[in-house]
């Protein structure tokens, strides 16, 4: 459904940006004719060829294992690089004769019997058993597949084993940093794949990558420190991914209002627009669940707990990026009032999150929590973008289920639960009608002048 919803706003955008000029027709068509390859009907052939490719690759690898002492060392090792070659020569072919989907399927067929390859050949040597260190040389190999052939299924597979080797990975010879390095290395050339090759698919296990990569290293950071509480540990967690968020969410919103503001928007951009409209996303639903989980987990901290967390050097460095890109969007911001109310409501689901880490109060981190809530639902419906007013609706459903909960049996809780609730949402239908009604005039006053310039 994601899909679909993304692909009709997609097309909605280059529709506009080409009646106002900001790409050139051909660009245009170009663009659109991608987005109309790219339905439901058309990828049901790619998706089935990817499970049959998955489905021969493990066929092959359970009939090696099941006749492992009968097949000699020699034919196991030439038949690993004969696959390997065979299936990158079939990719060649394909791509020459422009068949981009067998190309792709095949350079991911040669990726899978190479994953296996190194499973075999560790097991014929007796080399140690290090899955991480497995890992590592996978995501190496399907990346090398992914660059020098544009396979969008070897990235998906390279990103699957970045994600791997960082939940599991062992010291490589110089502790924390150069894994932090070399785990940063791969987030980079993972996340510039889909730019070049745009796909949904890449564009999402990239952005996956990311959050996993950040995770680790956030843990590995404030690992050493044993005085902290678990209160403390869940502030940082929280503030650090919220950081996180309103980078990735501000990257995407730039972006757009750089387009706007430029008012062009050349056709080499469109894979890097793609890439940040798809962080932007992924930061809007990463917001709502960390105000729903501050929400829930409310009594666990206190404001020491969130002077602690403010100190750490990963929650402090994060906090000030996205300050930072808050700044820059802000600044630009001021070429459309739409993007002036996303600003305020991206501040209000902030500030739902600091301010009860700061204060152990239940009844104001309720009302901001809602607030914010309601505030992102109305965003999404303002932008015409339905994946942000979905991550509004399940996060008020969470929120307003857990809040009658919690004040069941208590008439002065339900009360001011109710209270607050209303005035929330009076304050939020009067300043909906207000920019409603402001943006119908606009609207009017624009189509009257074209409409005396043409007399």
């Amino acid at each position: 459904m994601f899909d679909l919803i993304y692909t009709k706003r997609l097309r909605q955008d280059v529709e506009i940006w080409a009646e106002k000029g900001w790409i050139p027709p051909e660009g245009a068509a170009k663009i659109l004719a991608s987005t109309n390859a790219s339905d439901g009907h058309s990828r049901l052939p790619m998706v089935l060829g990817g499970i049959g490719v998955l489905c021969i690759a493990l066929a092959l690898a359970a009939f090696v294992a099941a006749n492992w002492d009968a097949v000699p060392r020699a034919v196991k090792l030439i038949g690993i690089a004969v696959g390997v070659l065979a299936s990158h020569g079939l990719a060649a072919w394909a791509s020459a004769s422009e068949r981009k989907g067998l190309a792709d399927l095949a350079t991911a067929f040669a990726t899978l019997v190479f994953i296996c390859g190194m499973a075999l050949v560790g097991q014929i040597f007796h080399l140690p058993s290090d899955w991480a260190g497995g890992a590592f040389l996978v995501c190496l190999g399907a990346l090398a597949a992914a660059w020098i052939t544009g396979s969008k299924a070897s990235l998906m597979l390279a990103a699957v084993a970045a994600i791997s080797w960082q939940t599991g990975r062992a010291e490589v010879g110089a502790g924390f940093a150069l894994e932090s390095l070399i785990g940063l290395g791969f987030v980079a050339v993972i996340l510039a794949h889909p730019v070049l090759h745009p796909n949904r698919l890449s564009r999402w296990a990239a952005t996956c990558l990311l959050l996993v990569t950040y995770g680790r290293w956030l843990v590995d950071a404030t690992a050493g420190n044993d005085t902290l509480p678990d209160a403390a540990m869940f502030a940082i967690a929280c503030l650090g991914f919220a950081g996180l968020a309103a980078v990735m969410v501000q990257l995407g919103q730039i972006s757009d209002l750089v387009v706007k503001w430029s008012g062009y928007l050349p056709q080499r951009t469109y894979g890097r627009w793609l890439m940040l409209q798809a962080l932007q996303d992924v930061g809007i639903a990463l917001l709502a669940i960390i105000v729903v989980s501050v929400l829930l987990l409310q009594s666990e901290y206190s404001a020491f707990a969130f002077a602690q967390a403010i100190t750490e050097f990963p929650v402090l460095l994060t906090l000030c990026l996205a300050a930072l890109a808050c700044a820059i969007g802000l600044l630009l911001s001021f070429k459309t009032g739409k993007a002036r109310a996303f600003f305020l409501a991206i501040a209000l689901m902030i500030a739902s999150i600091v301010v009860p880490l700061a204060v152990d109060n239940i009844i104001l981190s309720s009302a901001l929590s809602l607030a914010a809530l309601i505030a992102l639902s109305l965003l999404g419906t303002l932008y015409n973008n339905s994946f942000w007013t979905l991550c509004g609706y399940a996060g008020l459903a969470v929120a307003v289920l857990w809040l009658l909960d919690v004040t069941v049996g208590s008439l002065l809780g339900q009360s001011v639960f109710f209270l607050i609730a209303g005035l929330v949402l009076l304050a939020l239908a009067y300043g909906v009608t207000r920019m409603m009604r402001r943006s119908s005039a606009r609207k009017t006053a624009a189509k009257g002048t074209a409409q005396e310039a043409r007399s």
